[in-house]
């Protein structure tokens, strides 16, 4: 667990069920609105198994596993390269912390998105903050299935 091999290990069980979409912030922005999870990690292009963000290497194969076992579709967004996104570079300027917008404070961070588009759950703070990969597996999980209609 916790590992870039576990992380694409568990991507290509999601790509085979057509549950998992890697996109940029513009493929962000043009998304249609649909019940999923996204998660928004420490990268340019959403791959779910690199990036410049430790939190987000231990995080994502938590989010992976949790995505294939509760048969959610999962969008995975590269909130850009790390001067793009941290503060004390042009961290500022990306779009993802626009307060009009997500305000997005940290990555790893994971919506759960109801069918009309609206945000039903947001896990940011205990993601990058849990280092126990299965207590951050039952917080996922127990958050997404609260949220769940």
């Amino acid at each position: 667990r916790g590992t870039a091999g576990e992380a694409a290990r568990l991507a290509r069980v999601l790509q085979e069920k057509g549950h998992l979409t890697s996109v940029d912030i513009p493929g962000y922005q043009q998304t249609a609105p649909a019940k999923r999870l996204v998660a928004f990690t420490g990268n340019s292009d959403g791959s779910p198994a690199a990036s410049w963000c430790p939190d987000c290497n231990r995080a994502m194969p938590v989010i992976l596993e949790s995505a294939a076992s509760l048969d959610l579709p999962l969008l995975v967004v590269g909130v850009g390269e790390r001067d793009d996104w941290k503060l004390d570079a042009r961290g500022s300027e990306n779009p993802l912390r626009a307060k009009d917008g997500l305000a997005l404070t940290g990555v790893p961070t994971l919506l759960l998105i109801g069918d009309g588009g609206a945000e039903l759950a947001r896990l940011g703070p205990e993601l990058e903050d849990e280092q126990d990969v299965a207590a951050m597996r039952a917080t996922i999980d127990a958050k997404v299935r609260a949220a769940l209609p």
